[in-house]
């Protein structure tokens, strides 16, 4: 009788202690999500230096130089769309949350936002054409593969 009171709190003494481990692992692993998403350079990082980057890691060093010197060859024009798009968008929020609310100026505020955005695409679409034009197929296919494809439904190699 006295062997099965001692395995109990044999086991206690072992649960409390990985508890506590998993516990700090947990509590590490989500305060490191949050401190990568959240904190350091990646947050301050444009739309544009995002796609360089990806095509960095992606494409052979001739290649990225090649799409990379396009992109900035018009990053001026895209620019000037971005600030017009940001002022659209503060504009945006600054309709839905007056107070009195107005449909009109929102209604108003969200087309300008749409037309800014379109702009923004305009821009930008022409010079992704350029610049897919100086990558390779296999270059091609490995940025769709690799980077856009799970966001158009294309399939993986």
């Amino acid at each position: 009788m006295a062997e099965s009171a001692a395995r109990p709190r044999d086991w206690r003494r072992i649960a409390l202690p990985c508890s506590i481990v998993l516990n700090l692992f947990l509590l590490a692993a989500i305060g490191g999500h949050f401190y990568s998403r959240y904190a350091g350079p990646s947050r301050d990082r444009t739309m544009l230096s995002r796609l360089l980057a990806r095509v960095e890691a992606t494409l052979p060093a001739d290649e990225a130089a090649a799409f990379k010197a396009v992109i900035l060859r018009d990053q001026d024009r895209f620019l000037a769309a971005r600030q017009k798009l940001l002022a659209a968008r503060q504009e945006l929020m600054a309709q839905i949350t007056a107070d009195p609310y107005s449909k009109a100026g929102t209604a108003q505020a969200l087309k300008d936002w749409k037309a800014a955005w379109d702009s923004v695409s305009g821009e930008f679409s022409g010079t992704l054409v350029d610049a897919l034009d100086t990558v390779s197929p296999q270059g091609r296919r490995k940025l769709v593969t690799e980077h856009w494809g799970h966001r158009l439904g294309v399939p993986g190699p």
